[in-house]
């Protein structure tokens, strides 16, 4: 990786969580002395590697190619996801663009910055408030109070996040060969505000800004404060690469990846992410791409690589960020509650409800959920926000939650003893099994979006600082 890290996948190669294939040497077939690797996360019948093949400019092709037939005995197809698009020499691959990412020579920095008026004053609001940069030794990072801070720090941040944290690429690992990296902090006052860890790229000596974090609490332009102070910490050094990796559908992509980068807004915000980077004005932006074997299908290779961000199952990872949630789930809860609401008021007592009391007193409950829902949707905006509303709003859920559980079980026992008995058609039977999951899927959501309210209602992580910290 010291010799032929290029890419901003590089590093991120040595992780944990990968698998490595080594390319040995011409001499040495037994592969004791491996002049090229892959890293690729195994999704069973498939291999994902994390961008290109760690090689020289000259045997990266072949790498590449030796790798496919490798898999190809064993019965794996293989893509290569996050490549700037070398492998397409070879007429063996197919590619599709994924995005972009934004390059600066940071050497350039002090005079972009003297023309950028927006970003000084970004940096200002931040300073204004108190905010200061301090860098730390990456290989205390998750030591004592330093490590809680930050583990905070990280939980908060996820916290904000709609979806289910992802792997591969994207996942947050600071402590896999820390002695490399550097890490910047961003503290107000004692606490951490924000984080900024960066990835070395040896080969163009240069760094990307791989994990840019700030709390929800945070003043405005922590984060451009970071990359200021990264950026000029870095022309100070004589650096003269700089990204802050891909920005995913920003570019000229594919029609239909555009309309997703539209619809999958709720969730995941492709376009507030990139437009943070065009706000910082980058040099330029160079093509991200997927590549695969021509012989393979390019919607399979894209499918295998959206398995290796979830972690496995796509299926699993929705599930995961519904029970985390998510806004545009929560308004989907209310709206379905509405004419649930009017189908059980006009509805005939019997044969469905033991007394037409206990019909009203259902009426009520879902009148009383409908408002609970409207006002935690006004609230549940997930951004910062004093903590005083934010507890308050994290209770509101809290009791919403518990009621809807109260619900599930409540209707689960009406069913049982009095509904089940008395079903005679399949549209009868229809009815009682939506009644009864209707606040079961309800319930787990709730739950969700109360934990993460929970988390946002605590405290910034503070700690004793500069003594805590080796810079």
């Amino acid at each position: 990786m010291r010799l032929h890290g290029r890419t901003a996948t590089a590093f991120r190669s040595l992780g944990r969580d990968l698998v490595r294939w080594y390319w040995p040497l011409a001499s040495d077939m037994a592969g004791q002395n491996p002049r090229a690797m892959v890293a690729y996360t195994d999704q069973g019948r498939a291999r994902v590697a994390a961008g290109e093949p760690v090689a020289s400019l000259d045997d990266l092709l072949t790498v590449a190619e030796a790798f496919v037939d490798e898999s190809a005995t064993l019965g794996r197809r293989v893509s290569f996801f996050g490549t700037e698009g070398r492998l397409v020499q070879s007429p063996r691959f197919a590619r599709r663009l994924l995005g972009e990412q934004p390059v600066w020579n940071p050497q350039g920095w002090t005079a972009h910055r003297r023309a950028h008026r927006s970003l000084r004053e970004q940096c200002r609001r931040a300073r204004a408030k108190g905010v200061v940069i301090q860098e730390i030794d990456p290989r205390r990072l998750m030591i004592g109070e330093t490590g809680e801070a930050v583990q905070q720090l990280v939980a908060r941040w996820r916290a904000t996040r709609s979806m289910a944290p992802m792997g591969f690429l994207v996942q947050i690992d600071l402590t896999t060969h820390s002695e490399s990296r550097r890490v910047f902090l961003a503290l107000q006052h004692g606490q951490l505000a924000g984080l900024l860890a960066l990835a070395p790229v040896p080969a163009r000596d240069g760094w990307l800004l791989e994990h840019l974090l700030r709390d929800p609490d945070a003043p405005n332009g922590t984060a451009d404060l970071l990359v200021d102070y990264a950026m000029l910490q870095l022309a100070t050094e004589g650096v003269q690469w700089a990204s802050l990796g891909l920005a995913p559908l920003h570019g000229p992509v594919e029609g239909w990846l555009q309309r997703v980068r539209h619809w999958s807004r709720p969730l995941f915000n492709f376009e507030g992410l990139a437009a943070f980077k065009r706000k910082l004005r980058p040099d330029r932006w160079e093509p991200i791409y997927l590549a695969w074997p021509r012989e393979g299908s390019g919607w399979r290779a894209l499918l295998d690589g959206l398995r290796a961000f979830a972690g496995g199952s796509l299926l699993l990872f929705a599930v995961r960020t519904v029970f985390r949630g998510p806004m545009p789930l929560l308004r989907a809860l209310c709206w379905l509650l509405l004419p649930w609401t009017l189908v059980l008021a006009l509805a005939p007592a019997a044969p469905w409800f033991p007394h037409a009391a206990v019909q009203l007193a259902w009426v009520l409950f879902d009148l009383l959920l409908i408002l609970a829902l409207r006002t935690l949707l006004q609230r549940h905006t997930f951004a910062p926000r004093t903590m005083m509303a934010r507890g308050r709003t994290a209770r509101l859920a809290t009791a919403l939650a518990a009621c809807v559980s109260l619900d599930a079980l409540l209707t689960a026992w009406q069913a049982w003893v009095f509904n089940i008995p008395r079903v005679t058609t399949n549209v009868d039977g229809v009815i009682v099994l939506l009644a009864c999951a209707g606040p079961l899927v309800a319930a787990p959501v709730l739950w969700g979006a109360a934990r993460r309210l929970r988390m946002l209602a605590r405290p910034r992580p503070s700690f004793d600082w500069p003594s805590s910290l080796t810079t």
